[in-house]
């Protein structure tokens, strides 16, 4: 008995070979297009990535020529190209100066200056919009991309890269990447200029505050800025960094700023002073700090200012802090308050030589001073002499 062949329901389609061969080739470029679409999407993912790294490096600097150094290398290492320059402009020359460069393989040399209108860098600074710029002589097979850095919709700057590895052109991606790390570079620039600018207002002020001092009694003439040269002197023998180094500047100018407070003829006195009298000298630490404590920006000085007559034994005032619980910076002033101290004459005796101020200095580390604050010191001073 034949088999019966079963028959076909009505919602069965059957499909001619050429009806097969055209979903296939619909199938195939739907599938190249997801391709394209997740390559696309992995790379836009990649380049936020790295503009999210490069703005956290660059954001947390606030040294202006140390940030423009970290950008160009970020970018040499992120484009894979030989030779990145940064440009600013300078307002007081209206020249675009270079502010700092890696590689040698492009025409902007490091620190070069182009002068006004001169080329294609100051079309982008015109412009505000990239330009592909083909390199001076040496590298005329090598393309180089110059993206403007811009703050408020106004150029300040030019990034100039150059010397692909693969020695090919420049991507619309990289390009899309070169602007974005320039927009975040801007941005930072921004922020580090206005940084400056505060930072410059403070130690203007600090200076001030000092010199109120130092026109209070001939006494304390000049003592804040001598202490301020040995307190910088020992903390760059400590190998401390440049937040560190304006720390101590400004607590230096700032250190006895509560001597305001004291009575002329106490600061001025000849002969002994009273019980009463050193009481009221010793608070000056405590009434410095006071007159700071509403001042946001002195904030982080004030310890330094309240604990500079601590002692590492623990015998100081005004808090009798002991050790390496006394902070950094007033360990740091400490001694460069004592050796000013002892090499300045005072109403009530005569100034000693630096010899000696230097022997007492020595003898008082590991009571009076922290030990390696004085070898610090001994070595500054043994090299500025």
């Amino acid at each position: 008995m034949t088999p019966k062949t079963p028959k076909k329901s009505e919602d069965q389609q059957v499909f001619t070979k050429e009806e097969k061969d055209e979903l296939l080739l619909r199938l195939a470029l739907t599938q190249r297009k997801l391709a394209l679409t997740t390559q696309k999407l992995v790379a836009r993912s990649q380049e936020l990535l790295t503009i999210h790294r490069l703005s956290e490096v660059i954001g947390s600097e606030r040294q202006i020529n140390r940030l423009c150094e970290r950008t160009v290398e970020d970018i040499s290492r992120t484009l894979g190209v030989g030779m990145v320059s940064i440009l600013l402009y300078d307002v007081h020359t209206g020249d675009l100066v270079t502010a700092a460069s890696i590689g040698t393989d492009a025409g902007v040399k490091p620190h070069a200056r182009v002068k006004p209108g001169d080329g294609l860098l100051w079309q982008v600074m015109r412009t505000g919009k990239p330009q592909q710029i083909a390199p001076a002589r040496g590298a005329a097979k090598q393309t180089g991309l110059a993206v403007p850095v811009k703050s408020k919709g106004k150029a300040f700057g030019v990034i100039f890269a150059c010397g692909k590895a693969d020695g090919r052109e420049f991507s619309a991606r990289e390009r899309s990447l070169l602007a974005g790390i320039a927009n975040h570079a801007a941005m930072a620039i921004d922020n580090a200029t206005l940084y400056h600018d505060l930072e410059n207002l403070f130690v203007g002020i600090a200076w001030s505050f000092a010199a109120v001092l130092d026109a209070k009694s001939p006494w304390t003439a000049g003592h804040s800025k001598r202490v301020t040269q040995y307190a910088v002197a020992i903390s760059e023998e400590l190998g401390q960094g440049p937040e560190f180094l304006h720390a101590i500047q400004t607590s230096g100018l700032l250190h006895d700023i509560g001597k305001i407070a004291i009575p002329e003829q106490i600061l001025d006195k000849p002969g002994a002073i009273t019980r009463h009298e050193h009481e009221s000298i010793s608070e000056h630490p405590a009434r410095g700090a006071k007159i700071l404590e509403h001042i946001d920006p002195f904030q982080p000085f004030i310890p330094a200012i309240r604990h500079h007559h601590e002692r590492w034994d623990g015998g100081g005032f005004p808090d009798g802090l002991k050790g390496q619980h006394i902070p950094l910076l007033a360990r740091v002033l400490a001694v460069a308050d004592s050796f000013d101290a002892i090499t300045s004459d005072r109403p009530y005796r005569k100034k000693r030589g630096k010899a000696d101020a230097i022997a007492e200095i020595r003898r008082c580390s590991g009571t009076q001073f922290d030990p390696d604050v004085v070898e610090a010191f001994a070595a500054a001073i043994g090299r500025r002499k």
